[in-house]
C-alpha cells in the first residue's frame, strides 16, 4: 500500500492507449440499412460496416417471368449471398467493408450452406484487399464441402486459421453455390494507441526518482 500511490499515478498517465472494438453478428438488435440495390447485388450498412452480397434477381425458373429468387436466411439471421444464375452468371459473393473504410480483422465467422456440395467438394474462398489490391496471390480457402443447412466454423484455432484475415480493409468472400454468413466477429483494427503528451512523458520518466524520495521517508 505504501507505494500505491506513485503506482496508480503512472497507471493513470499511461492509461490513455485506446483498444481495438469488437462487434459480433448477427443478432435481433441489430438493425440494417439499405444502402445500393442493384441488378444482381445489395448493399446494406450495420454497426459500422457494410455488406454486399449477390442476389439471384433476374432468375425466371425457366417460365420466361423474373421473379428472382427467395432468401432463406434473412436479417438478422446472417446474409445471404445467391449464386447470379443469369448472364453474366458469378458465384455467390459477400464483400465486407468498413462504412469509414479503415481496415479491420475477421477474427471468426460461421457459414452455412444452401446448396449441396459433397459432390463435387467445396471451398469458402476469401480474398483480403488492401486499397484495392488482392492481399495475397491465392484466395484463402475453407472448406465448405458438406449438405445443404451444413454449417463450418473458422476461428484463430482452426485450419486455416482466421489469422491471416487481419489489417485488411475489405474481404471478398465467394463460393460458386448459395451460402449464408450466420456468424461474424470483426475487430477494428484501426485504432491506435492514443499519443503521450511531451509533458507526460517528462512527467513519467521522473516517476523512478518520485518512487525513491517516497521510500526514503516511509523508511
Amino acid at each position: 500500500m505504501k507505494i500505491a500511490v506513485p503506482f496508480l499515478l503512472f497507471s493513470t498517465l499511461f492509461s490513455g492507449a485506446a483498444t481495438a472494438t469488437t462487434i459480433t453478428f448477427f443478432d435481433s438488435s441489430q438493425v440494417a440499412t439499405l444502402v445500393e440495390s442493384g441488378t444482381t447485388s445489395d448493399t446494406i450498412s450495420s454497426n459500422g460496416y457494410l455488406f454486399t452480397y449477390t442476389r439471384d434477381k433476374l432468375f425466371t425458373g425457366g417460365t420466361g417471368d423474373i421473379t428472382g429468387r427467395y432468401v432463406r436466411v434473412p436479417w438478422p439471421e446472417g446474409v445471404e449471398a445467391q449464386a447470379v444464375t443469369t448472364t453474366p452468371t458469378s458465384k455467390a459473393q459477400i464483400v465486407l467493408k468498413r462504412v469509414d473504410g479503415n481496415v479491420f480483422d475477421i477474427t471468426a465467422f460461421t457459414a452455412k450452406l444452401l446448396a449441396n456440395t459433397w459432390g463435387a467438394g467445396g471451398a469458402i474462398e476469401v480474398m483480403p484487399l488492401l486499397d484495392g489490391e488482392d492481399g495475397y496471390s491465392d484466395p484463402i480457402a475453407f472448406n465448405a464441402s458438406g449438405s445443404y443447412s451444413q454449417s463450418f466454423s473458422y476461428n484463430a484455432l482452426s485450419t486455416p486459421s482466421t489469422t491471416l484475415l487481419k489489417g485488411f480493409d475489405a474481404y471478398k468472400i465467394n463460393l460458386y453455390v448459395d451460402f449464408a454468413l450466420t456468424g461474424l466477429t470483426l475487430v477494428d483494427a484501426s485504432i491506435a494507441p492514443a499519443p503521450i503528451p511531451a509533458s507526460t512523458r517528462l512527467l513519467g520518466s521522473g516517476l523512478p526518482g518520485l518512487i525513491g524520495v517516497a521510500r526514503r521517508k516511509i523508511a
